[in-house]
């Protein structure tokens, strides 16, 4: 049996504990109480992370995950729990845990690497030295946003050069775009606080490269880089920021997939990254694979579930195993059926209608064979703007036969949302 230590937690990355439980371990999570963390902004509700608390043998609320209240901590546990492996499924963890495994010798990758991995402008300068295939751009701290930039034209994309969920992030393709993003992003900070201190206060601009949107999830070990599921994303057919939908697998053709998978093993290669479980978005062009980011974690939201349901196979099992240094084999297999995940949005927010009925949902539900989803409704109920991942009404999971049925049917989920709800969801079909 061996000691495995979390780090904070996404929603969806608390499965991980039960995965650990599964395979025989002692289990701890370390959360952040003072400074947010992504337990406290994802579940909203303190009383919904009892049960996970439950399951485990050590709940450890921690003050922050800075390394003066992160590292006393762990030098006790460490001391009355040896512990085997630190591992996080949240951004906020990826690089205290980094830090921490150094400290303590652990499986994990370097923290300088790492940085240099998830830092948007760090990742593309380094692709940019090793001649690798990536967007041009430039790098302006919050108060030279203004003046825009240098040598990057219109349309380009302008985010924090490290976030998540799309906050704070824009695609520019006019003057005007950009000059609206740059008005209202000190109000936006102001209006989300907690998440804007997750958020970097730099920001990367970088050309916008046209293809269709992936994602590749990613094992790497000994620096070898294993692809286990892959993705075609679809977004939001008014609005190319937003991602609405992700289908597994992929439907991309074997010779796209290895080309991919030769892709990402230079860019990795030239990352220095010798270990850890990957989430990667990339554009396919007509020049072959760009990459858009590297996220040092689990999949997001409900894709992990979804992929346990397609594979049979538990990825967060893969994350422990691999971060324990046991023997792993896993490919991209060739899945019997397809599956999608569905963010379910408003496009221009509103209020759930009023004659909104309970048992309509679970009607709705079992027409389309969901067996899984987020969705959390009421009558009245305001509903926010679609502006990402933390303004949807939930998440769903359909499944069908390849992925182009899949997709087909994902939108025409939607579309009976829009009956049931009384809103206009985002869809990512015109």
């Amino acid at each position: 049996m061996a000691h495995i230590v979390f780090v904070d937690s996404t929603v969806t990355g608390l499965n991980a504990l039960q995965s650990a439980k599964h395979l025989g371990h002692e289990v701890s999570l370390i959360r952040p109480v003072s400074a947010p963390g992504f337990i406290d902004i994802m579940l909203k509700d303190p009383a919904r992370l009892q049960p996970w608390l439950d399951l485990i043998d050590h709940d450890l609320p921690v003050e922050t995950l800075e390394a003066w209240d992160l590292n006393p901590l762990l030098t006790r546990l460490a001391h009355e729990h040896p512990f085997d492996a630190l591992l996080s499924t949240a951004e906020s963890g990826i690089l205290p845990v980094a830090r921490a495994a150094e400290r303590f010798k652990l499986r994990y990758p370097s923290l300088r690497a790492l940085s240099n991995t998830v830092y948007k402008h760090r990742c593309r300068a380094i692709l940019a030295q090793h001649a690798i295939r990536s967007p041009r751009f430039e790098v302006l701290g919050e108060q030279a946003l203004a003046a825009g930039p240098r040598d990057i034209a219109l349309p380009f994309v302008v985010k924090p050069t490290r976030g998540f969920a799309k906050q704070f992030s824009a695609i520019c393709r006019k003057q005007a775009d950009y000059d609206g993003y740059v008005r209202q992003l000190a109000s936006q900070r102001q209006q989300s606080a907690a998440i804007s201190s997750l958020v970097s206060h730099e920001y990367i601009i970088e050309e916008y490269v046209t293809g269709t949107l992936h994602s590749a999830e990613v094992i790497v070990r000994a620096g070898q880089v294993m692809v286990f599921a892959s993705t075609t994303r679809y977004r939001a057919h008014y609005y190319d920021l937003l991602e609405l939908a992700a289908v597994m697998p992929s439907g991309l053709d074997r010779e796209s997939r290895a080309e991919i998978g030769r892709y990402l093993q230079t860019v990795f290669s030239a990352l220095d990254i010798e270990i850890g479980l990957y989430h990667v978005e990339l554009l396919m062009t007509v020049d072959g694979p760009v990459l858009v980011e590297i996220n040092a974690r689990m999949m997001g939201s409900v894709a992990p579930i979804m992929y346990q349901m397609l594979s049979g196979n538990d990825p967060f099992e893969l994350l422990i195993r691999l971060h324990l240094g046991e023997a792993l084999s896993v490919r991209e297999d060739s899945l019997d059926t397809a599956g999608i995940t569905l963010a379910v949005a408003a496009r221009h927010g509103g209020v759930i209608r009023a004659d909104y009925q309970a048992q309509q949902l679970a009607r709705l539900l079992a027409d389309y064979g969901i067996v899984h989803h987020t969705l959390q409704l009421a009558p009245g109920l305001p509903v926010a703007r679609y502006e990402g991942n933390l303004s949807i009404m939930g998440h769903v999971i359909c499944r069908d036969s390849d992925p182009t049925a899949v997709a087909r049917k994902g939108h025409r989920f939607l579309c009976a949302m829009d009956q049931l709800t009384g809103l206009e969801t985002a869809k990512y079909f015109a």
